[in-house]
Parts: C-alpha cells; structure tokens; sequence
C-alpha cells in the first residue's frame, strides 16, 4: 500500500504535466465560427465535438487549452477584439475609430473578462486554432496585434489595450481548419438568393434569448426602457446595422474576404497550418460537383448549390469550376491557403516529413473526407470518424508543441 501511495503524485504529474519532449507548452485557444457557442452555453451539446468534449480530451491529453465564446454573426474584427479580452481579461474595447465607423458602442457594459490567461504576452504566446469563420478571426487578431491604430486623422494613438501599440511575438502559430479564406461561394449564394440575409445583425437581434444569444448588445439594437413603441421602430429601422460591411455575411462573401486579403497579410515570425475538407464528387456527366454519400442530411442542398454555381470575384472574373468542390458549407480550395489579396496567394507547402516546418509560411496539413460540420464532430455517430477526428486534434497538439 505504501509503494502505492509513493507512485500518486508521479501519476498525478503524468496526467497534468504537457506531453514528454514537447519544447513548449503555450496555450491552445479554440476559435469557433459562425452560429457558434462556448461551453455550457447550449445546453449539455459541445460546439467542440458535439456529444463529445475536444477540448477537455486534449486537456485529459496533457495540453494547455482554452476555449472562447464570440458573437456567431458578428465580423472578423468584432470577433478578435473580443477574443484578445477573453483571453487577456478585461474591458472589451472595439477603438473609437470602429465604434465611430460602423455605430457600435465602443465598450459594452456586459462584456468584461477576467482573462483565460492573462499572462498572455510576447514571453508567454498562444496558439490560436480557429475552425471555419474562427481561422478568418485569428488572422484578424494578429493583425490587431502587430498594427498601430491612430484615433481619426491625429497623430493620437487609441487608448486600448490591444489597438494603442503593437503587441508583437503574441501569437506562436495560427491553425485554420475548413477555413473560408478565400469567401464561400455560399455566401454569396444566399444573400443573393434569399431577402434579408444581408441584413442577419437587425434581424438576429429580434430573435436572440437566454438560450441563444447572438451577442449584440454592442450595436445597441434592443428596446430602450425610456424609449416608446414608436421611437423603437424609428431608430430600428434607420439603424446603421442594416447593410453593414461590418458582419460575418460580408467577410465570408468573395469580395469581402478579399478585402480582408488586401491587408491580412502573413507574419513572417508564426507559424501557419491549414487543413481542408471534401464531402462531394465529380458529376462526370455534367463536369459539377454533387453531394458525397458521407454528407449530412443538412449540408445536402447547400453542397449541391456550391458544386455548380460561379460568383462574381469582384474584377471582372468568376470563380471557375475549381471552385466546385466543396464540404456543404466552404469551397475545398478556399479552405487551403489565402489567394485573392493584391499581393497574390501567400506561400505554402503541403506538410510532410520531407518539408521542414518554418513561419511565415503555410503548411497543408491534407485534405480530410468530412463534411463541415462533421469536422469538429458535429452529427457523427460511428465511433471509427469521431476517434479519427479525436486523432487528427491530439496529432496537431503534438505538432504544435514540438515548434520552438
């Protein structure tokens, strides 16, 4: 009995302590996508993994991770700005110079964090893991981070935590799996197709509640308590969230994401990861794709659409028929790299052992056959995926803590 209780603490350091032969042990931060949640906040469901739980599995694991909860509908900068604080700790503040633009409040009452990890700083990085719309929000916030943002036209700097001076060397790597880089041709297929989902900021705000919140209070679009019937409707209506660039329908459209290319450019000191998914085939008959047999019920149409639709790029072009393969959700090619920025595509390797792992460069780690949400263990029941999946996480957190 008491060689066992001897061997208690060695077990204990075991499971706490990072993998062996790791060189570093920084934080993982998960960044969700559009429609997504933290923890407990949809009931007992997990936005990573659904019935299963990735990030306390990584945790069990031996890795550092932490997960943040953003608007599901909000733009990228919205969704950094609130990632840096949850992370940091804090007061969320969005910059006079954004606030101004788009007629946000500029610091929300509700949103102040105690801080993940707050020791978070250019001696203590983070690696930031975003699926989906969440890749486009960890480009945005390294962005935040390296940039000086000036109040107007003064030669004032923004009074902010994160937008005064730049905080270089914060972030060790970014990891973007199923990413929109690039836009979704789905995006623009239903803005184009369906009325009012340009406009998803007014409209989710009348619909947000106590089990899903839309995380809005910064655009002010609730009913006043001093404020009649008819005033509501008066600044409802002529409120600036209408038509807005400054939403997620805008940044995952084509041009918008090229907007966001123009100038989220790659950071030659961190390290960059991209994986792609597929859930359709080759319709030889038509030269479309249509839906893999593997697809979920609920990305069906959504694949099917995608797999033959071109969209304006904005310059005169249309995406042509490399566009075609796609997940149900994001075109396959959009997912692997940025490409449409006016500085062109930025460099990048497919991942092997053959290939040395630099920053400043991307690095494909494969092409995986799942559809979107199945990715990250949404609507799975065979265990065989589900265990892949736990796989593919736990190998990219080995891979993550192996960098310098």
């Amino acid at each position: 009995m008491k060689n066992y209780r001897l061997m208690i603490p060695f077990i204990i350091c075991l499971v706490t302590t990072p993998p062996i032969f790791s060189n570093n042990n920084y934080p993982i931060i998960l960044v969700h996508g559009f429609l997504g949640w933290g923890k407990e906040e949809v009931g007992d469901r997990n936005y990573w993994g659904g019935e299963n739980d990735i990030e306390q599995f990584l945790i069990n694991k031996g890795y550092t991770v932490y997960s943040v909860s953003l608007g599901p509908i909000s733009s990228t900068y919205d969704c950094a700005v609130e990632t840096f604080y949850q992370i940091k700790g804090g007061q969320v503040d969005y910059g006079y110079n954004h606030s101004k633009e788009y007629g946000i409040e500029r610091k929300p009452k509700g949103k102040v964090y105690k801080g993940l990890y707050p020791k978070w700083d250019e001696n203590n990085p983070v690696h930031l893991l975003g699926y989906s719309f969440g890749g486009l929000t960890t480009r945005m916030l390294l962005h935040l981070l390296n940039s000086t943002f000036s109040v107007g036209k003064s030669d004032n700097l923004e009074e902010s935590s994160l937008l005064g001076k730049p905080l270089e060397k914060w972030v060790k790597s970014i990891t973007t799996m199923s990413t929109p880089h690039n836009g979704s041709t789905l995006s623009d297929i239903i803005i184009g197709s369906l009325p009012f989902t340009d406009n998803l900021l007014p409209i989710a705000s009348l619909i947000s509640s106590n089990y899903y919140d839309f995380d809005l209070d910064h655009w002010n679009l609730s009913k006043k308590e001093d404020e009649t019937i008819r005033q509501y409707i008066s600044r409802y209506t002529s409120h600036p969230a209408w038509n807005t660039k400054n939403s997620i329908a805008w940044d995952s459209s084509i041009r918008g994401a090229k907007e966001l290319n123009d100038f989220l450019i790659i950071d030659p000191e961190v390290y960059y990861f991209s994986s792609s998914t597929i859930a359709s085939v080759l319709d030889t008959s038509t030269g479309n794709f249509i839906p893999a047999e593997y697809i979920s019920i609920m990305s069906y149409p959504w694949s099917w659409l995608i797999g033959r639709t071109r969209i304006d790029m904005g310059n005169g072009k249309k995406t042509d028929e490399d566009w075609f393969r796609n997940d149900g959700t994001v075109n396959t090619i959009s997912m692997i790299r940025p490409f449409t920025g006016k500085n062109g595509p930025e460099p990048m390797q497919t991942l092997s052992k053959s290939n040395k792992i630099v920053p400043g460069m991307w690095f494909h780690i494969g092409e995986f056959p799942f559809d979107h949400k199945a990715f990250v263990g949404h609507f799975l029941d065979d265990p065989k995926k589900i265990n892949d999946i736990m796989q593919i996480f736990e190998d990219h957190a080995k891979r993550l803590y192996a960098l310098p």
